[in-house]
């Protein structure tokens, strides 16, 4: 399986956990990621 070498970040927000223990990726944007992710609920 491959690497994953994006950001972290996105993938946070994507699964709507903190990956990196901190929680700010979801402070800061507590949405999807990408063009529509404020849409999506």
């Amino acid at each position: 399986m491959a690497r994953f070498r994006g950001s972290s970040w996105k993938k946070s927000r994507r699964l709507g956990i903190s990956l990196s223990g901190t929680g700010k990726e979801l402070e800061k944007r507590p949405y999807a990621p990408g063009q529509h992710g404020p849409n999506q609920t």
